[in-house]
């Protein structure tokens, strides 16, 4: 072994020696153990006497009456009519059951005293109680919680609303068509002699005036009327034609009212803090992209399917409408998404319009689409179908 093994070993050992010194020093030096100490001196707790030695004068305090130390039924002869001490948790003045009771063991059954050496005086420590009226039971606590009727707020019924909204719909169909509502129907003006002579003409010019909408808006629009006298044009005198021209004219215009939901072209309200925020080309480009990515309108008040979009499928529709998702103040919530398409209609007129005002064949059919076999009929038949839809259709005055 050489001199620098040695000294290294050497120095091992002494450091060794330091660290464990340390260590123990450490965890002797931690503070003892919490220790509590109870001294119990004589004559603590109140007891009876031992002996007739005792001071039977001696003051002391008395234990509480009803608790542990309290052995007045238990150490004397009471009286049958000492009546138990009151009790905290009944109403002030009415006696209550000691929390400690037990049957006496010198008494008997009818309540008199045993025989034996009298130590004491029998004093009774309640008052005889007199014969009089029951008691009252314990009375409610004054903090107890009283309970009061609260008024109940009416909630917002969705059946109301939806009749609401058709009955708005109803009116602004019968006002583009020009028909009465319900409301004016009922309503009743005096009608002079010149009126009645003026009537007719004033009926007439009306009529011409409403006819100047195309016969397909007009159906598109709701008007059953406009669609029943295109079917008797177009089924001339043939009684078996009007059904299957019928069917052909329903299915075009359901085909371009899937096609308007499709591509977004709506009529969104007036009031929507969220639809506020953009104009109508962006609303319907929002619409379009969430119908692109399954979120599209069910053609009344809501979702179709119930497949309602999430915050980051209202971002990125937005996003596609050229406007920056951040700047949008108004974004509306979870819920308030389920019922971001209330009130809002379909506008299958203005998509017609927009993608063929001329109503070509070509055009209506990538419209329409060509999955509907009702529409070969009117196909194969369209250059006498395409007047009488594109052109003013004079309603029977009756």
């Amino acid at each position: 072994m050489t001199a620098s093994e040695f000294a290294f070993l050497a120095l091992g050992l002494v450091l060794g020696v330091a660290s464990g010194s340390a260590i123990v020093v450490v965890l002797g030096s931690r503070p003892p153990a919490r220790e509590v100490r109870l001294t119990v001196g004589h004559d603590a707790v109140p007891k009876r006497a031992a002996t007739l030695s005792s001071d039977a004068f001696m003051a002391h305090s008395e234990p509480a009456r009803g608790g542990p130390a309290d052995r007045r039924r238990l150490d004397r002869d009471a009286p049958a009519n000492d009546p138990p001490p009151p009790s905290p948790f009944a109403a002030p003045g009415v006696p209550g059951r000691p929390v400690m009771s037990a049957p006496s063991a010198f008494a008997t059954a009818t309540g008199g005293p045993l025989a034996g050496p009298i130590i004491r005086t029998t004093v009774p420590s309640w008052p005889a109680r007199t014969p009089g009226p029951v008691p009252s039971p314990r009375p409610a606590a004054p903090d107890r919680p009283v309970m009061t009727a609260v008024p109940a707020m009416p909630e917002r019924d969705p059946s109301i609303d939806a009749l609401r909204i058709q009955a708005v719909l109803a009116a602004q169909h019968a006002q583009a068509a020009g028909r009465l509502t319900a409301s004016a129907l009922l309503q009743t003006k005096p009608v002079d002699a010149e009126g009645e002579v003026a009537a007719p003409a004033a009926r007439v010019a009306t009529a011409e005036a409403v006819d100047v909408t195309p016969a397909i808006i007009r159906i598109l629009r709701g008007d059953h009327r406009v669609l029943l006298r295109v079917v008797e044009e177009l089924a001339g005198a043939d009684d078996a034609m009007r059904r299957p021209w019928q069917a052909a004219i329903v299915g075009l215009a359901e085909s371009l009212i899937r096609g308007a939901i499709q591509a977004g072209t709506l009529t969104f309200p007036v009031g929507n803090p969220f639809w506020d925020t953009f104009t109508t080309a962006q609303c319907r480009t929002i619409a379009g992209s969430l119908a692109a990515s399954g979120f599209r309108f069910d053609g009344i008040d809501g979702w179709a399917d119930d497949h309602v979009p999430t915050y980051r499928d209202m971002t990125a529709a937005v996003a596609v409408a050229g406007t920056e998702p951040r700047r949008i103040r108004a974004w509306p919530t979870q819920e308030q998404i389920a019922g971001l398409y209330r009130e809002v209609t379909v506008a299958a007129d203005d998509f017609l319009v927009r993608r063929s005002p001329d109503l070509d064949l070509v055009e209506v059919r990538e419209l329409a689409g060509t999955k509907v076999p009702e529409l070969q009929l009117l196909w194969q038949h369209w250059d006498l179908a395409r007047p009488v839809l594109a052109g003013q259709v004079r309603l029977r005055q009756g």
